[in-house]
């Protein structure tokens, strides 16, 4: 408590939208514009990739995994970072 931060947060999306039998997914790193990467799609396979992901991210919370190694690995691998990391310069006051 009352560390200076090490990390900051990258901003980027993954988002699934369900919309009935079809959906919209997408990834936008960083959300906010101008996008370094910027993919979407579309279609039944996105309906049944959320309905996974529901019972999957029910499951984690029940059993108290926040961020399973897996999960973490999985985003890494499709280079979906959550943090990045931040040098920050402290000045030497033991000069005087």
């Amino acid at each position: 408590m009352g560390n200076q931060p090490d990390a900051e947060a990258t901003w980027n999306a993954v988002c699934m939208a369900d919309f009935g039998d079809s959906g919209v997914a997408f990834v936008a790193q960083p959300q906010i514009p101008p996008r370094n990467v910027s993919w979407s799609s579309s279609g039944a396979w996105v309906h049944m990739a959320k309905v996974g992901f529901e019972k999957y991210y029910l499951r984690k919370m029940r059993t108290g995994n926040g961020e399973p190694f897996y999960e973490k690995l999985a985003l890494n691998v499709l280079g979906i970072e959550k943090l990045k990391q931040i040098k920050i310069d402290i000045p030497d006051y033991a000069d005087g």
